[in-house]
């Protein structure tokens, strides 16, 4: 692919573009061979990690272990160490990378995103909380050009794992997250930074800065593995290789190997089902479900590829907004635990296993996944995964809801109708199957139900902007709680159940519901 531009002068030889100690990456199978198009799908800008997650390239990266456990391993910095009684972690970048557009990535890259990004309240309403320890702000110092020094407050061994995961190029579209981003490309655009070379005045501005900084923007220079080079929001995304990206395999050739992602944009389902068995996709996991499953299979010979099954770690929960500002009477029965119990005993998640899922699924209450470095086997914690509609009955009559209308539905202490809406976005086939199956469980015990489908923005923004959802139902990561806490501790307003607690941690108490003691 660079072979005739190296020869016109247009690219310099390999030799120049590679850092002095790439990463070396080790094959599954054997050693690739260069060429071709790796075509995937993605449903549009909100579904930008359909395409992020086959380039992220972090700080540092999680590894294997030969065991099958998991560590955190060398990335972009090539080795590190901590001093200071571990309150100092020292990161040593590699010498000689570079961003795609053949500009050096140095110590700078990161003191502009930590100067200029994450201290820029038109930019981020605060410090990510994970760098701030106690919360002391972090200390980050340029030593030179490759190497820079995080100081903590307190030791702070965790701080590797969260480059592992919060270490990629900022702005990762609406994640907002990040460590480093290209301050030769963005420095111009960004009001009062006073860059050598600034832009026009009119395109110097907070909004432009914005634009320039996503990730869908084909200009912006990148250090992962393909770049984008056309972004069509309602066709088609095609990213190339970056011919100065920093990894090669064990015989010295510059990954990756394939030189083209094409992700085209679908509307349904139908339309990746049938890409699939027409064999024009390649690779792609993600938007397939169980119900999928029969008609891949029936094309899996004929169309030449094949269908690989694992386990994931994931949960799908429904969680209650315990302190939902619409309606003081739902929000005393969510706080109250017995309530809580009484619409747990009333789901049939033995049902839900067997027509949803094919009884592959596992049942189990909010926890971690023992594949977890952080799982503890519990025991003697009582059961309320049973489906015991009568016990759940009792307990609902308990808490002075016998009383009913003319349609059998439960009336609150109000005298008006209990009715919940349960908030769930892009949730489709077998997921929302079994929600179907809770809303009707949740019917037959009195509790009037609906179901409110919305789009992933706007879902997001009733959650983490406004906590005005009375119930979400949502995936939950259950391997790193710590790293990522959402829907875990009541610290992330992404977390549905406690999203005012969390702000009022957030604001000190200015805004948000202080917590019970």
């Amino acid at each position: 692919m660079f072979a005739q531009r190296v020869q016109r002068g247009d690219l310099p030889p390999v030799a120049e573009r590679l850092p002095e100690e790439p990463m070396v990456v080790e094959p599954v199978h054997e050693i690739g061979q260069y060429g071709a198009t790796w075509h995937r799908m993605m449903k549009g800008s909100s579904d930008f990690h359909a395409y992020g997650r086959c380039v992220y390239e972090q700080i540092l990266r999680w590894s294997v272990t030969p065991s099958g456990g998991i560590e955190v391993g060398p990335g972009l910095v090539r080795d590190w160490e901590w001093e200071n009684g571990d309150k100092t972690l020292v990161l040593h970048l590699r010498k000689g990378l570079k961003w795609s557009d053949g500009h050096p990535f140095d110590a700078g890259d990161i003191m502009f995103w930590w100067e200029r990004i994450a201290q820029d309240k038109n930019l981020h309403s605060s410090i990510p909380s994970y760098w701030m320890p106690n919360e002391v702000t972090m200390d980050v110092v340029r030593i030179d050009d490759h190497t820079v020094s995080l100081t903590f407050d307190r030791p702070y061994p965790i701080a590797l794992q969260y480059l592992a995961f919060k270490g990629n190029q900022w702005p990762l579209v609406f994640e907002r997250a990040g460590f480093f981003a290209p301050r030769h490309y963005l420095e111009r655009f960004l009001p009062g930074s006073g860059a050598d070379s600034p832009a026009p005045a009119d395109s110097v501005s907070y909004a432009v800065f914005e634009a320039m900084a996503n990730d869908f923007n084909p200009e912006r220079p990148v250090m992962s593995a393909w770049k984008v080079v056309t972004w069509d929001p309602g066709n088609y995304l095609i990213a190339e290789r970056n011919p100065y990206y920093w990894k090669v395999d064990p015989a010295g050739n510059q990954l990756p190997y394939l030189d083209r992602i094409e992700m085209e944009i679908f509307l349904n389902p139908e339309m990746i089902n049938f890409r699939a068995i027409s064999g024009r996709l390649q690779m792609q996991q993600r938007h397939f479900n169980w119900e999928d499953e029969d008609l891949l299979r029936e094309f899996e010979s004929q169309r030449d590829y094949r269908i690989l099954e694992y386990d994931t770690a994931s949960l799908r929960a429904i969680m209650m907004n315990l302190q939902y500002p619409g309606d003081p009477v739902i929000r005393e029965l969510f706080m109250d635990r017995r309530f809580r119990i009484a619409m747990s005993l009333a789901i049939d998640r033995e049902l839900i296993n067997r027509l949803c899922y094919r009884g592959k699924g596992v049942i189990c209450r909010m926890q971690l996944n023992p594949s977890s470095p952080d799982y503890v086997e519990v025991e003697g914690l009582p059961n309320h995964l049973v489906y015991d509609p009568e016990r759940s009955n009792h307990l609902l009559d308990e808490l002075g809801l016998s009383e009913r209308d003319s349609d059998g539905y439960r009336i609150g202490s109000d005298g008006r109708t209990l009715s919940l809406i349960i908030e769930l976005y892009n949730v489709k086939g077998p997921n929302m199957d079994a929600v179907e199956i809770v809303r009707s469980n949740w019917e037959k015990v009195g509790v009037k139900t609906s179901l409110k489908p919305e789009e992933r923005t706007l879902y997001f923004q009733r959650v983490t902007q406004n906590g005005e959802h009375m119930i979400g139902a949502i995936g939950a990561e259950s391997t790193f709680p710590v790293l990522s806490p959402a829907r875990w501790f009541a610290v992330s307003l992404w977390d549905e159940w406690a999203h005012h607690w969390a702000e009022w941690l957030h604001t000190d108490g200015e805004r948000g519901v202080e917590p019970p003691p």
